[in-house]
């Protein structure tokens, strides 16, 4: 695990806490689904807490598009702050260069792992998902026939070209990873040299408004971002400490947006319809609040790089593409052996904690024997085609947010 301290650990502290509210939220959709539809139908829980907890603010903490909104919002800044340190142009080349590899060796690797387990058989989804009424979702993973066919198409452009999320729902934002990787090394090249680079990077967070790209443009709030600490560093302390409390408090808000657009029973069936034409911004807008807040203050930064919070950055990558393999195999397995002798919310608690035991030790031993060999592997290859000496660079992780349709 990184032992660095100040800006890297609290970058790794937040994307560790977002890629484990990830995790949630997947968990919930296999067990108490109707938190995300609202569909009473599907309700297991006495009262429908967990309808009601989908339409409450609480439900930032699972909202897995809000998430994933961080984590783009997180890769827009961390690829462009060495070059915003240095003015390097080679940091460019070196990132462009490395990072189809990078992300690739990873998202790879749980490819052939997915291929292999439904080889083996070890998926349990479905019966599983006949009970907690996720049919529509955790029932529908690994039933497709052809599947070396389905491997070979991902292994080849469907995952990191197509965002095919066939062997593992959570990779469909890989392909978004990529090219928004390239938009941010390729912006900063062109503007390389010139005066007016704020100017430019606002002309192209209005064209993606005028087109709707909502996530292109957390990219493109990720390279402001360096703007945002140089301007606010020279601000008194007490002057920051409301502003990012602000922006917290307008981030959950924000964040527990419901990804369906169904805002019936929410705080947002009371917000004006003006303000609600841009709800498709919502997530967008509270991801980047949320991040701003963190990059403006010191003590919002010193508590989340706490060592828990950086042992979740360093395996955030990992976790994010292994987690619904676990959920598919052993948690559905042993909610299967255990469902008919403990009460379904007792198990289910129970589920989550063996679930995250589980999970954390695999995404570790994915991370130090799969993930930080690549990103090495990643570095020599560059370094062989430059005939440069390995220089460090410090690596976005991406654990982008899993699908739920």
């Amino acid at each position: 695990m990184t032992k660095n301290t100040g800006k890297i650990s609290y970058l790794d502290g937040i994307r560790g806490v977002a890629a484990f509210l990830v995790f949630f939220h997947h968990f919930l959709l296999v067990f108490y689904c109707s938190y995300y539809s609202f569909d009473p139908h599907t309700s297991n829980i006495h009262n429908f807490l967990d309808i009601k907890y989908g339409q409450s603010v609480l439900s930032f903490l699972s909202n897995g598009n809000f998430c994933v909104d961080i984590f783009f919002v997180l890769s827009g800044f961390v690829l462009s702050t060495k070059y915003f340190k240095t003015n390097n142009y080679e940091v460019l080349v070196s990132g462009t260069m490395r990072r189809f590899l990078r992300l690739y060796i990873p998202v790879a690797s749980t490819l052939i792992i997915a291929f292999l387990m439904m080889k083996a058989k070890l998926f349990y989804n479905v019966p599983v998902a006949a009970i907690t009424h996720s049919e529509w979702w955790f029932g529908n993973m690994w039933t497709f026939p052809n599947a070396f066919e389905t491997l070979w198409h991902c292994l080849k452009v469907g995952t990191m070209f197509q965002g095919d999320n066939s062997m593992d729902t959570s990779l469909w934002t890989m392909s978004i990873e990529l090219t928004g990787s390239m938009f941010v090394f390729a912006f900063l090249a062109l503007t390389h040299g010139t005066r007016n680079r704020f100017a430019s990077l606002l002309v192209v967070l209005l064209y993606c408004k005028i087109t709707d790209q909502a996530i292109l443009a957390t990219f493109v709030m990720g390279i402001s971002l360096n703007y945002a600490q140089q301007y606010f560093a020279t601000h008194k302390k007490y002057v920051i400490t409301i502003i990012a409390t602000v922006l917290l408090l307008t981030s959950v808000v924000l964040g527990s947006y419901p990804t369906t657009g169904t805002i019936e029973s929410t705080l947002f069936a009371h917000v004006p319809h003006i303000v609600m034409h841009f709800a498709g911004w919502f997530h967008t807008i509270g991801a980047y609040f949320l991040v701003l807040a963190f990059v403006m203050s010191a003590s919002l930064q010193r508590f989340i790089s706490l060592r828990l919070f950086r042992f979740l950055g360093y395996i955030s990558f990992s976790l994010y593409l292994i987690h619904p393999l676990i959920f598919g195999s052993f948690t559905s397995y042993a909610f299967l052996k255990l469902h008919t002798y403990i009460g379904y919310n007792r198990l289910v608690l129970l589920l989550f904690l063996l679930t995250t035991a589980v999970a954390l030790p695999i995404s570790w031993l994915m991370t130090r024997y799969i993930d930080t060999p690549g990103m090495n592997f990643s570095k020599y290859i560059y370094n062989r085609w430059s005939k440069k000496k390995p220089e460090h660079v410090y690596e976005s992780v991406p654990a982008p947010e899993p699908d739920e349709r």
